[in-house]
């Protein structure tokens, strides 16, 4: 597993955004709001998540790791991500369908004159900020092999599948992508979708004495590292009930 892209806990709280006097509540905010305009538009467009969403919201991701939300709107950095992440996943939309989509969903937002030139600006500096290195992994590729070891019934495995895909959905809004490898981000939402059945105690292919399922796809995992992917997920879940209110 490469650790391109990946990102201290240090360096998360010390992004430019913060030093620019935004606080962390405030960016994670920002953040959850920038994907959310790249899902609802990208679903206007009949974008699917895996791959184009997802690989837009990690593009949004990297982008704040190196530019400031009090710089970059969020609104137009958003659809930068999505005008790229269409092209490089080959499903490709015209800058003026995604404006318009935009326009329709979020007319107050995007109420500019010459907001096609501003998404193709924003899209020269995205490329800029990630150095051109397109290519994004995504947990979902690894959700569809790691479950096939589970020695369960297929109604009961493509449950977990389903729930796990799920979290992985969701997982986008969060800052995940930036501190763990997809397949770590796959296997703890597994893990989190097992225990949510009371599945967790379920056998699995090749059992070995002494390991733990994952252990075949991930060495050096511990417990403690799934509970932190799976306890920002549940966190998220937390923030935008009370957000909804």
């Amino acid at each position: 597993m490469g650790r391109d892209w990946l990102f201290t806990e240090e360096q998360l709280v010390n992004t430019p955004s913060r030093k620019d006097g935004v606080d962390g509540a405030e960016e994670g905010k920002l953040r959850r709001e920038g994907v959310k305009l790249i899902v609802e538009i990208g679903g206007g467009l009949k974008l699917q998540p895996n791959p184009t969403l997802a690989t837009a919201a990690v593009y949004f991701h990297r982008f704040y790791m190196f530019h400031s939300f009090k710089e970059f709107q969020k609104h137009l950095t958003a659809l930068g991500c999505l005008f790229l992440a269409g092209k490089v996943e080959e499903t490709p939309k015209k800058c003026k369908d995604i404006v318009l989509i935009a326009k329709e969903k979020y007319p107050d937002l995007y109420n500019m004159k010459n907001a096609i030139e501003e998404v193709m600006g924003i899209e020269r500096v995205l490329l800029q900020t990630i150095k051109f290195d397109l290519h994004v992994d995504h947990p979902y590729t690894f959700l569809l092999q790691y479950q096939k070891v589970f020695k369960l019934d297929r109604e009961k495995k493509q449950m977990i599948l389903q729930n796990a895909w799920t979290f992985v959905n969701d997982s986008i809004s969060t800052t995940l992508c930036l501190v763990w490898e997809p397949e770590v981000i796959a296997i703890s939402l597994i893990y989190m979708a097992l225990k949510m059945t009371k599945l967790d105690n379920c056998d699995w292919v090749d059992r070995q004495p002494g390991e733990q399922w994952w252990d075949q796809f991930v060495a050096n995992l511990t417990s403690d590292m799934m509970e932190d992917v799976c306890h920002k997920v549940l966190d998220y879940y937390t923030i935008t009930r009370t957000e909804s209110r």
